[in-house]
């Protein structure tokens, strides 16, 4: 893997597009611009310095790299839910393609994914993905990966028969002024095995991942999905509580024991208007019992996006990002309809500070579960391009809950929540069976499968404890679910070894003594990787069970 080539395009003084391509070794400058590409063996680098005024319309770095017949290939994708496993570097993606448009735009299939900004091949060996990619042959690995999105989301393509891979990164969303040198990308290319290149990637890229303790709890969403109550939720409390297993009872110094509300409670959007007949008293009551019962308090909410039913989207439509013809920009077909908010807008930035705020120093929530953040940046605006948008939103989320707060991020781009977030999902939601009917895997990349979740879990593995703590999703012991056994277990177990969030929603008054044990398993498991003290306190508190065969 070694550098080859650069092409950018840009405009200056004249209004004419004017084209460069040249080696990696060669500088290049015209009466226009200076343009200089410098690599060390690790970094590499693109800037330029105009002498007038130019508008950088493209840059993109080409890597020179001979693809073997069996080498695999991960490609980082878009954003949190999106597919990302290792593939054989000859396959193809397929995207959307043989999907209806008139469906595409019923159902806004495109909303969450990265097809309005990427043209996904049809041909073998071409491939996609952001941020970072791994190329391995065998226990050997080549890591190449942007060590700064918050300049520019990096897309990088593979093509296998031309032995190219090629970066490209978002340009300035605006007029770069004479005698100012602006760097377009930074990339890093790291060798080794698997350890050693994502250890080497971060550190080039100064991202550390903020001191965390793994969670073990539980949330609403796999058991009422968005029907939730005060009633039902305090009964949910009091059957975690009751039906604790003695290691979980006792793991308050090594973990954080945590009870999540997710969706529900409000119309998205409107999250300050809490549901008074589900939730007659507020919130204050219910937090009370969870603290009362040894768990600290969760919320979820989107605060990028608001839903057409809301009273916001009926108040404020100043406050809703619009394209360039002056439409709403959904973002899914979720509720009665999401929509993107302007991130950019002065009182939409004054709405989410107050939200987060309330939430934290009023309400008295510890965990924010922030959903669907890939809303901050559907589209350029305010001369500001897509990784700066959400570089923005991301600092702006920070900044309204707290450095105390721990955030949980989700639907989001995952390099810009690289050492913001405390967790972060890194795959799509499970769902209640293992790959849906056989219509819905033609769908997006980011539909709801336990199958892809699973894989997401493996393929985003070394991200876990270098950028952020792992959230694989929750997993599932109780029999209403169409899973079998050993998915069951795998799920169980994966979510234990490879990551630092440990969730249910599962009712435990279904579990058998043995579901139990597997349980208690799995917790001193993930517990036990951050303290090998730690593993030795928990082999001694973990109880023995006796083999018994799920009923």
């Amino acid at each position: 893997m070694e550098p080859a080539g650069i092409a950018l395009r840009y405009t200056g003084l004249d209004g004419v597009s004017h084209a460069v391509s040249r080696d990696v070794a060669e500088s290049f400058e015209d009466a226009s611009l200076a343009v200089e590409a410098s690599f060390d063996g690790e970094v590499l680098e693109l800037s330029v310095m105009p002498a007038v005024p130019v508008f950088i319309e493209f840059a993109e770095v080409k890597l020179r790299h001979a693809f073997a017949s069996d080498e695999m290939v991960l490609l980082n994708g878009y954003q949190s839910w999106t597919d990302t496993v290792e593939r054989p570097a000859w396959s193809r993606m397929r995207g959307l393609r043989g999907i209806p448009k008139s469906v595409v735009s019923r159902w806004d299939l495109d909303g969450g994914g990265d097809y309005a900004i990427v043209d996904y091949s049809a041909k073998r060996g071409r491939q996609h993905g952001f941020t970072y990619a791994t190329f391995r042959r065998g226990e050997g690995m080549v890591l190449v990966g942007s060590l700064d999105e918050s300049r520019g989301f990096t897309l990088i393509r593979t093509d296998a028969a031309a032995g190219e891979v090629l970066l490209e990164t978002e340009c300035p969303q605006r007029v770069i002024e004479p005698d100012v040198r602006v760097v377009l990308g930074r990339y890093a290319i790291t060798r080794g095995d698997e350890a050693q290149c994502y250890d080497r990637y971060f550190e080039l890229a100064g991202i550390k991942a903020r001191p965390i303790k793994p969670i073990v709890g539980y949330t609403s969403w796999y058991r009422h999905y968005g029907d939730i109550t005060e009633e039902k939720l305090l009964a949910d409390l009091a059957d975690m509580d009751a039906k604790a297993t003695p290691i979980v009872a006792s793991i308050g110094k090594w973990a954080e024991r945590m009870f999540q509300i997710d969706d529900g409670y409000c119309k998205v959007g409107d999250w300050l208007d809490v549901d008074e007949q589900d939730f007659p008293r507020g919130f204050a009551p219910l937090v009370a019992a969870i603290w009362d019962r040894g768990f600290k308090p969760g919320l979820w909410l989107a605060p990028f996006v608001c839903e057409k039913d809301s009273r916001l989207f009926e108040e404020h439509q100043d406050w809703l990002l619009r394209d360039d013809a002056g439409n709403l920009v959904p973002t899914g077909c979720q509720w009665s309809g999401g929509y993107a908010l302007d991130t950019l807008n002065v009182d939409v930035r004054s709405y989410v500070l107050e939200v987060l705020q309330t939430m934290t120093q009023e309400w008295g929530f510890v965990l924010l579960k922030a959903d669907f953040l890939y809303a901050a940046c559907m589209l350029p605006h305010g001369g500001l391009n897509r990784g700066e948008l959400m570089a923005d939103a991301m600092q702006l989320l920070r900044t309204g809950a707290g450095e105390d707060t721990l955030i949980l991020g989700c639907g989001v781009p995952l390099g810009s929540a690289f050492g913001v977030v405390d967790y972060c999902r890194i795959g799509c939601d499970v769902g209640l069976d293992w790959d849906d009917v056989p219509h819905m895997r033609l769908l997006h990349r980011e539909r709801v499968s336990t199958k892809n979740s699973l894989g997401n879990t493996y393929g985003r593995a070394p991200l876990d404890g270098r950028a952020f703590g792992n959230d694989p999703d929750v997993f599932f012991l109780r029999k209403d679910v169409k899973l079998t056994d050993a998915q069951r277990d795998e799920l169980l177990f994966a979510n234990a070894d490879l990551g630092s969030v440990l969730l249910t929603s599962d009712d435990k008054g279904q579990w058998t003594r043995l579901m139990r044990r597997h349980y208690n398993e799995a917790v001193r498991l993930m517990c036990g990787r951050f303290s090998p003290q730690l593993m030795e306190e928990l082999n001694a508190t973990l109880p023995t069970y006796g083999v018994e065969d799920r009923k």
